[in-house]
């Protein structure tokens, strides 16, 4: 866990693919990204803007990727399914073993990333 707010919690996965990976995911379930309450879009943005401030003082300014995962709007809504978005600092380049295998090295325990993040 890096940080949370009264409606969200930022961490980095376990078995993370990336250095540094951390996703930012509702504390109550949701399936879909557009069931965020307006008044919920500010705080999340916040937690956002502060991870990446976070890793920027960790790691410096670096290119990223983001994901935002949701369940796709024309299905019923799933009870296992949370929506989430990941955040990728470009760390490392996905190479041959990466692309051949579908196994990730990440040289950052996630772990000792989040524990950096959380007091950065």
């Amino acid at each position: 866990m890096i940080a949370q707010t009264p409606n969200f919690v930022a961490f980095c996965p376990y078995a993370s693919r990336f250095g540094y990976e951390v996703w930012v995911a509702p504390r109550r379930h949701q399936p879909r990204f557009e069931d965020v309450e307006a008044g919920e879009i500010g705080e999340l943005s916040l937690l956002v803007r502060d991870i990446i401030s976070r890793i920027e003082r960790t790691v410096g300014r670096v290119a990223y990727n983001y994901f935002l995962h949701t369940q796709p709007f024309d299905m019923p809504a799933y009870d296992h399914y949370h929506w989430h978005i990941e955040i990728v600092p470009r760390l490392t380049k996905v190479a041959g073993f990466e692309w051949s295998t579908g196994c990730f090295i990440n040289p950052y325990a996630p772990e000792a990333a989040a524990a950096r993040l959380r007091s950065a």
